[in-house]
């Protein structure tokens, strides 16, 4: 990326962002070509870590986003700016508890622990340099946590999932068996090694099992052997019964937090179709993100939009909008674009917005006190469902607006 010929600078360019999009962490994939961008224009290493510092995560720290994200944060802490430094501290300290599995984080510990030290000594600032051991602290955690991990560490065994795999499909005449029980039992062991035991992920293994078996088995062979792989790795999931027959709606494991602040960590979200829930919590804990996060589809495991459509409604008047009308905020909504005025109209008249009300449908949004915010954005979020084909709709409504 630093050749001095246009043409290999271009190429490394495009392949190192290349590389980096398959890391498969959506919380920061939108950072990918400003992070590369990065290693050849280190001026721009504040900016990236302030940026990094508002990502909203939902997702649990592995591996591969540590890949990418090391070395930004490593051009953070040799920055002669403390702000910088000590920023790099605080999204170190913080990204390291969302790591579910500190394996992960054992081959960037030995460059991360010597600069962040090297990084409190440097900074004459009494805050910053706690911070900074602060951070050291969680690394030596993390580091004392890994070594127990690579003690206890279950690893595929190549050995017995080709004995399973010899053991439940029935090879035809003919057929190269060691060839193809090896072949196939690496790739078992690639998918138990990343710990990736759903369904839709053993697709691939079941176009080999075809080849040999044929359409009419294949699929029921495929998942006998993920079970069994599976029981290999001793993989339990964690099952809540609550005794009530209600269709699961949604049942998933996720994580949100900021670059600088922890909210939720490995949080199970249970849902049950017909239910109603309430989220309660303090100020600053996480409400209206999770809320947020939920609305925009960037929880993990939550049903997507063509299952479950979700609105979220909130009295967030934009400022530049505030000298419209009622009726013409809610049309300058790009979801709405198209719709009828009159329709509009006849649904904010069913929450009050009526010419002989309280409320006019022509008052400035400026004028609306928060209760009346609130009713316009349920209006707005009653015609963004509209006829939507899908199973339900579920909305959010952020009470903590309400007055």
């Amino acid at each position: 990326m630093s050749d001095t010929k246009p043409q290999v600078k271009e190429a490394a360019h495009s392949a190192m962002v290349a590389a980096c999009d398959v890391i498969g962490n959506r919380d920061i994939e939108h950072m990918t070509e400003h992070i590369v961008r990065s290693i050849t224009h280190p001026d721009e290493t504040p900016e990236l870590m302030h940026e990094l510092a508002g990502v909203r995560f939902v997702q649990s720290v592995q591996s591969s986003a540590l890949a990418m994200v090391v070395p930004l944060l490593l051009r953070g802490l040799r920055s002669r700016l403390t702000a910088t430094r000590r920023q790099s501290a605080v999204i170190i300290n913080n990204m390291s508890k969302l790591v579910d599995e500190p394996i992960d984080a054992a081959p960037f510990l030995p460059v991360l622990m010597p600069a962040l030290a090297y990084a409190a000594d440097a900074m004459s600032d009494p805050e910053a340099r706690t911070v900074a051991e602060n951070a050291t602290k969680q690394l030596q955690k993390l580091q004392e946590e890994s070594e127990k991990a690579k003690l206890s560490c279950k690893i595929a065994d190549h050995a017995l999932v080709k004995a399973a795999v010899l053991e439940l499909i029935a090879v035809p005449p003919g057929t190269n068996i060691e060839v193809f029980a090896s072949h196939l039992a690496h790739l078992c062991c690639s998918l138990m090694s990343l710990k990736r035991f759903e369904a839709e992920r053993w697709q691939e293994i079941e176009t080999y099992v075809k080849v040999v078996t044929g359409d009419a088995t294949s699929a029921a062979v495929t998942e006998a052997l993920r079970v069994r792989c599976k029981e290999m790795m001793r993989v339990v999931p964690t099952v809540i019964d609550d005794g009530d027959d209600a269709e699961e709606l949604c049942n998933c494991q996720f994580t949100l937090a900021y670059g600088t602040k922890i909210l939720l960590h490995n949080s199970v979200m249970r849902l049950k179709r017909g239910a109603k829930y309430g989220l309660l919590g303090a100020n600053d804990s996480g409400k209206t993100t999770l809320m947020r996060a939920i609305a925009n589809g960037s929880v993990e495991g939550f049903p997507d939009p063509a299952t479950v459509r979700t609105v979220f409604v909130e009295a967030d008047i934009l400022g530049e909008l505030s000298h419209l009308s009622c009726v013409d905020y809610i049309m300058e909504d790009p979801k709405l674009a198209g719709l009828d005025r009159d329709e509009v109209l006849a649904v904010m008249a069913t929450v009050g917005f009526r010419e002989d009300g309280k409320a006019k449908p022509h008052h400035a949004v400026s004028t609306l006190s928060g209760g009346w915010r609130m009713k316009l954005a349920m209006a707005r979020a009653m015609l963004q469902v509209g006829d939507w084909d899908c199973t339900m709709v579920y909305v959010t409504i952020d009470v903590t607006t309400i007055s």
